[in-house]
């Protein structure tokens, strides 16, 4: 008889049986700032939101989805709905209550690099750390993998700790369990149990002397980072299976994201979604493949919502009110179709947050005549079309601030007083 997992039961059940069973409307008990952990999930390439978050039918600049793309609002939420996309229609329907859409989000570049880099850490700063690793960096406890990236962008300096990178085979996890030893060309010999306890003692207690006789900086802090990670070394080593999660399929890397999460190994999280076939997102020709593409995805974020909203939390009711995930992409699309019927980059994009600590149920921003950036109040998240109520026309920093205010840090240390958190994306 097969073995159904939890994931594959996930799967099999449609969205509206476990709205049905009242999953997406369990008590949310009140999660503090320090409790937030956070889920980035990038759609590398550079999504149109036009398939999905902009449903720009009355705009004659825009070209739209040509199929049975309709404009459908329920909930708070306004979104474009096709009969090819029903993952969609499945996850804003059942999990309105938690989505908030920002559109008109201008990341002010059309090259990859340099939109991810925007996107990421706020700005154009070779040295600054992304959002994930500020927030890492700043848990009010010490977590051994701080900020995992399975897969997908991640920038940060000389300075940050927490920081690991999986690779994109889970080269990591066969670091940790030393499989790595085995296979290919040649076996390599490691230490046996007997000898690897003494030797991993001798090299703790060396680290140790190391660090308390190290002089202040530079040598300082790469001595106590040594000894810090020899120190989390056997509890990194009991999650090596999850660390081996390759790139291959986004879902699997949600879902092992989760476990990390929620045990207290790391407090932030990435994944790369590149689409159907890994083929990326950057649709220069034939631009219906973005429909496939969203299907795939929101398919996968339904599985993920259901896996956060069935399993208990450590301090919430559920997983859903202690992660907050962010879905997003480095760039939007050009309005226009090109001559291969595809589209080419565009410096304005949208986004999605959804979860932990976030005011769900709404639209905040939205796009001009010209597909550029609305201006948006900070402090309620109100359109200000033109400008004369303090409305900015938000930018990545402007979601950094955010995600800082949310996570309990401080946003102006980062960012300076002249870049305002988007107070009306979060709870009260």
């Amino acid at each position: 008889m097969p073995v159904i997992t939890r994931r594959d039961l996930m799967r099999l059940l449609p969205a509206s049986m476990l709205a049905g069973l009242g999953l997406s409307r369990l008590a949310r008990a009140d999660v503090g700032a320090n409790d937030r952990k956070f889920l980035f999930v990038f759609a590398q390439g550079g999504w149109d939101p036009t398939w999905v978050y902009a449903p720009e039918f009355d705009n004659q600049y825009v070209d739209m989805p040509t199929d049975d793309s309709q404009k459908v609002s329920q909930n708070g939420l306004t979104w474009v709905s096709s009969t090819t996309r029903p993952s969609v229609d499945a996850f804003m329907s059942t999990y309105a209550s938690r989505t908030a859409i920002v559109n008109g989000l201008e990341v002010r570049s059309i090259a990859h690099e340099r939109c991810r880099r925007l996107l990421f850490t706020g700005g154009t700063d070779a040295e600054a750390n992304d959002f994930p690793t500020r927030l890492a960096m700043g848990a009010p406890s010490h977590l051994p993998l701080g900020n995992v990236v399975l897969s997908g962008p991640s920038y940060s300096d000389s300075t940050a700790s927490g920081v690991v990178r999986v690779g994109e085979s889970g080269q990591l996890g066969t670091l940790i369990d030393g499989s790595c030893a085995t296979g290919g060309t040649q076996t390599l010999r490691v230490p046996s149990s007997t000898l690897g306890a003494p030797e991993d003692a001798y090299l703790l207690a060396r680290a140790q002397k190391a660090a308390g006789a190290a002089s202040a900086g530079a040598q300082s802090r790469i001595s106590q980072a040594y000894l810090t990670a020899l120190q989390d070394e056997p509890a990194v080593t009991s999650m090596a299976s999850l660390l081996t999660v390759n790139g291959q399929d986004p879902l699997d890397q949600m879902l092992a994201a989760v476990t990390l999460l929620s045990n207290g190994a790391s407090r932030c999280a990435t994944v790369a979604d590149l689409g159907l076939n890994r083929v990326t997102w950057d649709s220069h020709s034939q631009v219906s493949i973005q429909s496939t593409h969203f299907e795939l995805l929101f398919a996968n974020l339904v599985t993920l919502m259901q896996t956060l909203e069935s399993t208990p939390g450590t301090v919430g009711a559920t997983l859903a009110d202690e992660i907050t995930v962010v879905v997003w992409s480095e760039m939007g699309r050009y309005p226009q179709l090109n001559a291969s019927l595809g589209k080419d980059h565009w410096t304005t994009t949208s986004m999605m947050l959804v979860g932990g600590g976030i005011r769900g149920g709404q639209v905040i921003g939205g796009y001009d005549s010209n597909m550029g950036g609305v201006p948006v109040i900070p402090e309620t998240g109100a359109s200000d079309p033109d400008g004369t109520s303090g409305g900015v026309v938000l930018q990545p920093v402007h979601l950094g601030a955010t995600l800082l205010t949310l996570a309990g840090l401080d946003p102006v240390e980062a960012f300076g007083t002249d870049v305002a958190p988007i107070l009306g994306l979060l709870a009260q």
